[in-house]
């Protein structure tokens, strides 16, 4: 993201207009609503300092940007356009040598409480293993998803696999980690403890999924709401969960 705007010619002398227009022809929108978000942040920080005599350094600004488009995009993506959710979008199985490790984040207002569920496939769509993790904290939805995202990574490790797909239907936590540009931020820490626990994979990735094809780790999420401890299944998934991994494996035999 940050390559974007190194490379953004400007014209020369131009006014904040000229700015403003010159950006909207040659951003994308992805870049374009992330240079909202800064400049609403560089606003913050004149007021900061012009009321307070407090200054926040550039780096701190630009990490504060990109966790705030990192929750934007996943309010839009879940609360957006949901005709994208309406369209069937079965899941991919991994290539063949890969486990894919899917994982998702539910939210219970009532109890105040996230559930996290990741389950690991192979190329065939059979379940090697799932982890439910409740957790009780007001963390962004980004944050959780990310932790989700650990948990899964971590038993993949534990379980020796050495070619992983990290999945998430989180828009924004994928772009994140991919782009490693988060900095002092509540998704640092998460994203560190992710990047260690890639380390010791001999290959992984990181992949963007469509909640209609993310349905098993998102029932399992749902499921980890009722729990009150941390529950691993080494090598299956709870039974509640069979008929989606079911309907997954009848795309993958048929592809």
């Amino acid at each position: 993201m940050c390559e974007s705007f190194i490379h953004f010619k400007l014209p020369p002398q131009c006014d904040l207009k000229e700015f403003l227009l010159s950006a909207f022809d040659n951003l994308s929108l992805e870049n374009l609503e992330f240079l909202c978000i800064l400049l609403w942040r560089i606003w913050f920080r004149r007021n900061k300092w012009i009321h307070e005599r407090i200054w926040l350094d550039d780096e701190l600004c630009f990490s504060w940007a990109q966790l705030h488009q990192a929750d934007f995009l996943v309010a839009n993506y879940r609360k957006g356009d949901t005709s994208k959710e309406m369209v069937a979008s079965p899941w991919q199985a991994p290539e063949v040598g890969f486990v894919k490790v899917n994982s998702d984040a539910a939210w219970c207002s009532k109890r105040k409480k996230f559930g996290l569920g990741s389950v690991i496939r192979d190329y065939a769509g059979k379940v090697l293993g799932s982890v439910a993790t409740p957790i009780s904290s007001s963390v962004s939805v980004a944050v959780a998803e990310s932790w989700a995202l650990e948990k899964g990574a971590s038993l993949a490790k534990q379980m020796g696999f050495s070619a992983v797909v990290l999945e998430s239907d989180c828009l924004g936590v994928t772009k994140a980690l991919e782009s490693r540009n988060i900095h002092d931020s509540d998704l640092s820490y998460v994203f560190d403890s992710i990047y260690e626990i890639c380390n010791g994979f001999d290959m992984y990735k990181f992949s963007y999924t469509p909640r209609t094809s993310n349905q098993v780790a998102h029932s399992l999420a749902r499921l980890t709401l009722s729990l009150e401890n941390d529950h691993i299944w080494p090598s299956g998934i709870p039974e509640s969960c069979n008929p989606l991994v079911f309907a997954d494996s009848q795309h993958v035999s048929s592809a």
